[in-house]
């Protein structure tokens, strides 16, 4: 860095001194204030500082009022150039002080200056009153007051007072000043109404390379990226050589356009325009380059810099992170300390979120104490950093106690502690700091929400959903995706349809994501549809949109719609992946599609060269074993090339049951005995089959290993909504407070069903007891309690929407199908595999579950 030596003031370096009689001190220069050697006094454009200014001015004054008037102009104009508060505010003070003395002689000027150095520091108010005292003291502005004061309004975004000034540059005759139009396109860019820069900018009968340069950063500001550039290419067609910062400009726009071969083009005009390459542009060019994936351009460039300043570190930096590549950030950052740079706060941003993204706590740690050691903790930013850090470091204590520390805690703030908090599973603590916040904006709640999804707390997501509607909080997309998949969590019908209208009335703009989880949300509330109406007014549909719309016709049973969505999807050249193989592989085992399911599933290694996972040999083995197949299951089971998990084991002792093939599941029991995969839901099918075939002290080794264990069963849970409320049974359950009505009314349908032909299938019912005590056990499942509740708590032709947290089981199955008739009613069951369509005694699933 090279040291600027200033030139010190005689006023400065003198020294004070006494006469030899006592007298007052008097003032000795480098020369004796003689004739011949007259005292050698600065010039006012020399004076470096406010100081030397003062000194000088106090000179001046001593040589008496004739010298007053002629310097005083010039003493402002050197105040508004160094462009301080502290000299602007001595300069206003010697400007009223010479206006009561000298009238309105050079006020023009002394305005002018006092409007360009109130512009430049940033003080628009004050550099609009003086504009105003101007104008009402009758003094009529020239073609620079208009430049200095339209500066002021650009960087004040003060639009309306710049239209007001268009308007008086206009009536003045000014308005085809190039200058000013310049001023004018730059302050109408600045305030975001780069439309009105660009009328101005088309009704210049000539422009120069400002003219279009401020159009083009404009057009960039305001996020118009394709229309910078072409802008940028339009002016070098019309002859206009673009400057540095021209270039700058464009090139910028090319990198947020993440657009590489026009950026290139832009580049190449840099040698032909002999635009000279300084800092700026390099450092422009590298984030070009990284931005659109460049990444070997970007480090040839910053190889061949000779003079790497801290921001070019910064931007390979901040470039290395946001790819994801955090080792290379790393290396950079040890050569830029290396170098001897001073990393500075933007530096320490990517520095931390490099060993964020490492999880690598002890650098983590090394940029903490750089923080501390250099007193950038009093950026927020910063601090907030190291907040995340911490979280995702695990260290939750040590990312709350940064928290309390801060001296400023922002929103930012607020919202990356709750964020973390709920990252580390506290969602309790978040819940009581988003509470506790003095303000909360979109980000929190969205936080929040979104938090609670994710520890599946869905009812409480809604529950903070219907707070911010109450609170008149406008939710956005992000809000909505959490809510919707809440609700398709939550299987309400009633719930989703006044999601999907509230997206609709609040005009939330829906992306593909969006879309994605409404049509997933349709689906799990039963509404398939919906589902489909949402896909098919999808405009974009990525491979995720094609998982949910066959995933919608898997739950619903559609197996034939599912495969022909799936080969649909390939028509239109998706791409399939490993996701939607599963979907239209469940949505084949659910309908009973053997050979479809058998050569989509081959389809995927011979054509889509993607090599199955043990997902989709449980799917496959789930699609076998419902068929009956179960000697070829097991001998899929036994060929995979990986070890088979309690999922497929599940899939093939769920099979087992279903065709009460007890020796294969003791074979399979066998197998799973002491691996690690030998899970609960398998240990209760293995005592379910067991119990079915009646062997009971099977059952009792099987239910005494799983108690040794603490392996227990989840019991079966049903529930159903009215009015908007979810009232949740289980299995015998007597303390419903409608429970006095609930228990004549299934008296009353079991004997209405039985009269009907239904006959009670007691092999559901898997304890050792006598068939009358079976048969009552078994009239009290959870999911017939439900359709009791309903029924008398709806009116007539109302749906019934049954939740279930487990398989329904034959004996339910049959009794909604008898239901349905007798008693007139859509009853729509969603057990935990699929969705159950009971209408007039028949079911969507054909029996075949």
């Amino acid at each position: 860095m090279s040291i600027t030596t200033h030139f010190v003031s005689p006023l400065v370096s003198a020294t004070a001194t006494t006469t030899a009689d006592g007298g007052p001190p008097t003032t000795q220069h480098y020369h004796e204030l003689s004739p011949k050697h007259p005292p050698v006094i600065p010039s006012l454009k020399s004076c470096k500082n406010l100081n030397e200014i003062k000194q000088l001015h106090a000179h001046i004054l001593k040589k008496g009022p004739n010298h007053i008037s002629s310097s005083l102009t010039k003493l402002i104009s050197s105040c508004t150039e160094i462009a301080t508060p502290e000299s602007l505010k001595y300069s206003r003070k010697a400007f009223e002080l010479y206006k009561e003395d000298e009238g309105s002689k050079n006020t023009l000027y002394m305005m002018n200056c006092l409007i360009r150095g109130y512009s430049y520091v940033g003080f628009f108010d004050e550099a609009i009153r003086v504009y105003v005292l101007l104008v009402m003291e009758g003094i009529t502005p020239d073609k620079f007051t208009f430049p200095f004061v339209l500066s002021g309004c650009a960087k004040g975004f003060g639009f309306l007072e710049g239209v007001q000034i268009h308007g008086r540059i206009v009536k003045l005759g000014l308005a085809e000043d190039v200058f000013i139009q310049n001023s004018l396109i730059h302050c109408y860019s600045e305030c975001g109404e780069v439309d009105k820069g660009r009328k101005v900018f088309d009704e210049m009968s000539s422009r120069n390379v400002v003219s279009w340069t401020s159009l083009i950063c404009g057009y960039g500001r305001g996020n118009r990226m394709k229309e910078a550039v072409s802008l940028f290419f339009e002016m070098v067609e019309a002859g206009i050589k673009p400057n540095s910062v021209t270039m700058v400009c464009a090139i910028s726009a090319c990198a947020k356009l993440r657009d590489l071969d026009l950026g290139e083009r832009v580049c190449a005009c840099i040698g032909q325009s002999g635009v000279q390459i300084n800092s700026v542009l390099v450092n422009a060019l590298v984030d070009m380059y990284m931005k659109c994936g460049g990444n070997d351009n970007a480090k040839h460039l910053f190889d061949e810099c000779t003079d790497r300043n801290l921001v070019l570190y910064n931007t390979i930096l901040s470039n290395y992170v946001r790819q994801g590549l955090p080792m290379e950030a790393l290396g950079v950052l040890n050569e830029l300390l290396w170098q001897g740079h001073r990393p500075d706060r933007v530096s320490l941003l990517s520095a931390i979120s490099a060993s964020t993204e490492l999880s690598d706590l002890f650098l983590g740690k090394q940029c903490h104490c750089y923080v501390l050691r250099n007193g950038l903790e009093l950026w927020d930013c910063v601090t907030n950093s190291l907040i995340d850090m911490y979280m995702k470091c695990g260290k939750r204590e040590l990312g709350c106690r940064v928290f309390d520390l801060m001296l400023n805690k922002t929103l930012v703030s607020w919202n990356s502690l709750i964020a973390g908090l709920i990252r580390n599973g506290d969602v309790e603590s978040a819940l009581r700091i988003f509470n506790e916040m003095p303000e909360r904006d979109e980000v929190s709640w969205n936080t929040i929400i979104g938090g609670l999804v994710q520890e599946s707390l869905f009812d409480d997501a809604v529950e903070l959903f219907q707070e911010m509607q109450i609170r008149r909080i406008r939710a956005d997309k992000m809000t909505m995706m959490s809510v919707v998949s809440a609700c398709g969590y939550l299987g309400s019908l009633d719930l989703a349809k006044w999601i999907y209208s509230y997206i609709k009335k609040s005009k939330i703009q829906c992306d593909m994501r969006l879309d994605t989880a409404l049509v997933d949300m349709f689906a799990r509330c039963g509404d398939s549809q919906s589902a489909m109406l949402v896909f098919d007014q999808m405009k974009e549909k990525d491979i995720s949109a094609w998982t949910a719309a066959i995933g919608s016709m898997a739950m619903e049973g559609n197996g034939e719609r599912a495969v022909e969505i799936f080969h649909e999807m390939l028509k239109q050249g998706v791409k399939p992946d490993e996701i939607v193989f599963v979907a239209v592989l469940t949505a084949c085992s659910h309908r009973g599609l053997v050979e479809q399911g058998k050569n989509i599933f081959e389809s995927m290694k011979e054509t889509h060269k993607i090599t199955p996972k043990i997902v989709h040999y449980g799917c496959m083995v789930d699609l076998l074993g419902r068929a009956g197949l179960l000697t070829e299951a097991l001998d899929l089971i036994k060929s995979m090339p990986m070890e088979p998990n309690h999922v497929v084991w599940g899939a093939f002792l769920a099979a087992c049951r279903t065709h009460k093939n007890e020796n294969l599941a003791s074979h399979a029991a066998n197998m799973l005995t002491g691996s690690a995969h030998e899970r609960t839901g398998t240990q209760v099918l293995l005592s379910n089959i067991y119990a079915s075939a009646g062997k009971w002290t099977d059952v009792a080794k099987v239910r005494l290993s799983m108690k040794e264990r603490g392996i227990r069963k989840v019991p079966g849970s049903s529930s159903v909504e009215i009015n908007g409320t979810a009232h949740e049974f289980t299995s015998g359950d007597g303390l419903h407070p409608s429970a006095a009505h609930i228990e004549p009314m299934l008296d009353e349908m079991n004997r209405r069903l039985k009269d009907a032909g239904h006959v009670h299938d007691l092999s559901n019912v898997l304890l050792d007891v006598d068939d009358d005590e079976k048969e009552f056990l078994i009239s009290r499942h959870s999911e017939k309690l439900a359709i009791a509740f309903g029924l008398i708590s709806t009116g007539k032709g109302v749906p019934i929407r049954v939740v279930k947290n487990l398989r329904m089981c034959s004996d339910c199955h049959s009794f909604a199908k008898f239901a349905s008739k007798i008693y007139d009613r859509d009853i729509i069951v969603r057990d935990n595999n699929r969705f159950h369509f009971f209408q007039e005694g028949v079911c969507s699933c054909c029996d075949y579950w």
